[in-house]
């Protein structure tokens, strides 16, 4: 398997039986407890008895759209108000869910599959051989109405197999072509990815899904290596409605790139520390593309006035006047993937706030053409204003501000402490650590969560044990081994479902 955990998957199920009915028991107590104690205050503010807003007991903070059509997505809000002149901050745990269609029934969609693969002079040797073993796998895997090609590059770009479909002649003699390929020169990863985007968009068809692969161990330094440029790249590949997705190989490519690039291609960035691991990468994206129930997902929020959307689990987002979008990818059968959303709201006035108008868009796979289909939540989320701290206490959610923590709050944690171990700025990981705990112990005794209790302490300890590890080695091997396994674990963590298993 590649260098990535099951803490994700593990975090997602523990979180929630952790903060299950005798958690909600405890935040009901807590926040009773603190309506007694400021009673007098707010009777003599608001001239009357606190009146509770939002009950986190009732189904308010949940929303759900329709049961039609193959896609589903729900919304759980952490928070049911928000202070008065505070920040106005919260989230949502979106989740996107496609139906499960037994593998039996499932209408394979053919797929086009192009690996760009680096052949630069840093991928001599065992980078290279593991490379082609993997695609050799792939080639195997690969179907008769399936098409394949493959692009190398190194100073220039190449396209070693033209797209053909996968008969069993083509497979063969494909195996011994890949077999052939050989490292030397620079990382012209430019090259490699317009002659891949070229190869797809000259040949796409209808009733196809298409989904490229781009592998590199090193930084690109040739051609249009600036960030914006391989970023624009890769949009378009989204705008095409098709996926790209990224893997890093070792100890010296850019992960902050190789993550741009998968996102902005609607794809998955994975991290393989040894390329031996490559064929299980291969595999996976090669099942979520033939197993692709809805392709070119869009989430659109028309926000509210004066609310904001801050962050979708990093994935780039798109505005348009009140419209805010992000494209998380296509969906394969029975996938749910989760997506944090992070919000302000406005805090001026006391009262309901609504925080817009969600719709999921989407089209068949395949389908390029003619309206996308789109769905909606049943009614408008919103959050309340509210003067008073128990107010907004009582109202949250305990089980998804754990799930929060536990995954959103840590998911960022480990990719900033990531990015200062990988400059070698170990004071400045210490003090993100540090301060996570610092703001997590304020919502955690609103909770009422003993410390020693709390998941997310046991986790930033791990961490913190870990930076000092690669604080004291004395190779630097150690320091970007751990700087790519967080920034791969905090992806992955942010975005769990979004990988096929």
């Amino acid at each position: 398997m590649t260098d990535r955990t099951d803490e994700g998957n593990t975090q997602a199920k523990s979180s929630g039986t952790r903060g299950g009915l005798g958690l909600r028991a405890r935040v009901v107590a807590v926040a009773a407890l603190l309506l007694l104690t400021v009673a007098g205050g707010l009777v003599a503010s608001s001239g009357g008895p606190a009146k509770r807003l939002v009950d986190p007991g009732d189904s308010t903070l949940g929303y759900r759209s329709g049961d039609a059509g193959p896609v589903h997505f729900t919304g759980n809000l952490d928070r049911g108000s928000v202070l008065r002149g505070s920040d106005g901050a919260l989230r949502m745990e979106l989740v996107l869910t496609a139906d499960e269609v037994p593998r039996m029934a499932l209408a394979r969609v053919p797929t086009d599959v192009v690996v760009v693969l680096d052949r630069s002079g840093s991928m001599g040797g065992k980078p290279l051989a593991d490379a082609i073993s993997s695609v050799q796998e792939l080639v195997a895997r690969l179907g008769n109405e399936d098409r394949f090609a493959l692009v190398t590059y190194a100073s220039d770009a190449r396209l070693a197999i033209p797209m053909q479909a996968a008969t069993p002649l083509h497979r063969t003699r494909w195996s011994a072509q890949v077999a052939g390929v050989r490292a030397g020169g620079g990382t012209n990863m430019a090259a490699g990815v317009d002659l891949a985007t070229q190869t797809v968009g000259g040949l796409r068809r209808d009733g196809r899904t298409a989904r490229v692969i781009l592998l590199s161990d090193g930084h690109a330094n040739q051609g249009d290596h600036s960030l914006e440029g391989l970023r624009a790249r890769a949009a378009r590949v989204a705008k095409d409605e098709y996926v790209l997705s990224t893997v890093g190989v070792g100890l010296d490519f850019d992960e902050a790139l190789m993550t741009v690039l998968a996102d902005a291609g609607t794809g998955n960035f994975y991290y393989v520390r040894e390329g031996s691991d490559l064929g299980d990468v291969f595999a996976g994206e090669f099942d979520s593309a033939r197993e692709t129930v809805a392709s070119a997902v869009a989430v659109e929020i028309e926000l509210a006035p004066g609310v904001e959307l801050k962050d979708a689990a990093g994935y780039p987002i798109e505005r348009e006047g009140r419209v805010a979008r992000f494209r998380p990818g296509s969906l394969f059968s029975g996938q749910s993937r989760h997506v944090w959303l992070t919000f302000t709201s406005p805090t001026t006035t006391p009262g309901e706030v609504p925080l817009g108008d969600f719709r999921v868009t989407y089209r068949e796979p395949g389908v390029r053409s003619g309206d996308a289909h789109v769905v909606r939540f049943d009614r408008t989320p919103h959050v309340a204003c509210v003067e008073a701290e128990a107010e907004y206490v009582a109202s949250l959610d305990p089980e998804t501000v754990v799930r929060a923590i536990n995954q959103d709050g840590l998911a960022t944690l480990k990719r900033q402490v990531a990015r200062a171990v990988s400059s070698g700025r170990f004071d400045d990981a210490r003090q993100e650590i540090k301060d996570y705990r610092k703001k997590n112990e304020v919502m955690y005794r609103s909770l009422g969560i003993v410390q020693s209790d709390a998941e997310s302490f046991g986790a930033a300890a791990d961490l913190d044990l870990k930076v000092e590890e690669a604080a004291q080695a004395p190779s630097p091997a150690v320091r970007k081994a751990l700087s790519k396994t967080l920034d791969a674990e905090g992806q992955d963590l942010r975005r769990i479902g979004a990988k096929h298993q």
